[in-house]
């Protein structure tokens, strides 16, 4: 996982996989089957999972033994299979008290990615870390085309190096 492009995920996103939602939800995918493929790192936080889980289990039936609560916990497996969930912690979330970010949660969880090391990115459609980050901030297709990129450029040099 040394030289694979590691980005921080947002919630948005993989809501825009799992719902099939209008913003890119085919490049949200095909980013997510590259975390599972192990092309990329892709890290999520609890509060992300959080999120999904209470959005997919919006509707009652989905709370109850039956079909609804058993495709919840099957996205869930898959997502898990394609994610590392990172820890975020009460010194990210001080951090982020002491930031600039208006939104505390979005700052803790930047942090939290932060301090894994090597961010080369988040991939969000929330403005709110504009302004706020050090990092790139990216779309589903724009992380595709920085993945493939970074991946193509690391094949060149392995390439070299022979």
């Amino acid at each position: 996982m040394n030289g694979v492009p590691r980005y921080f995920v947002d919630a948005n996103i993989i809501m825009d996989a799992l719902l099939v939602r209008k913003d890119h939800p085919i490049e949200a995918m095909a980013l997510l089957d590259m975390g599972y493929r192990r092309r990329v790192h892709l890290m999520v936080t609890p509060m992300v999972l959080g999120f999904v889980l209470a959005a997919l289990q919006k509707n009652k039936s989905a709370k109850k033994p039956g079909p609804k609560l058993n495709m919840v916990r099957a996205m869930m497996h898959d997502l898990l299979a394609n994610v590392e969930v990172i820890p975020a912690g009460k010194s990210d979330f001080i951090q982020s008290l002491n930031s600039s970010f208006y939104d505390i949660e979005d700052g803790s969880q930047y942090f939290a990615a932060s301090r894994t090391g090597r961010l080369d990115g988040i991939v969000t459609r929330d403005p709110d870390y504009v302004g706020n980050v050090s990092v790139p901030l990216l779309t589903a297709p724009d992380a595709l085309k920085d993945a493939n990129a970074r991946l193509h450029a690391g094949t060149k040099r392995k390439r070299r190096n022979r």
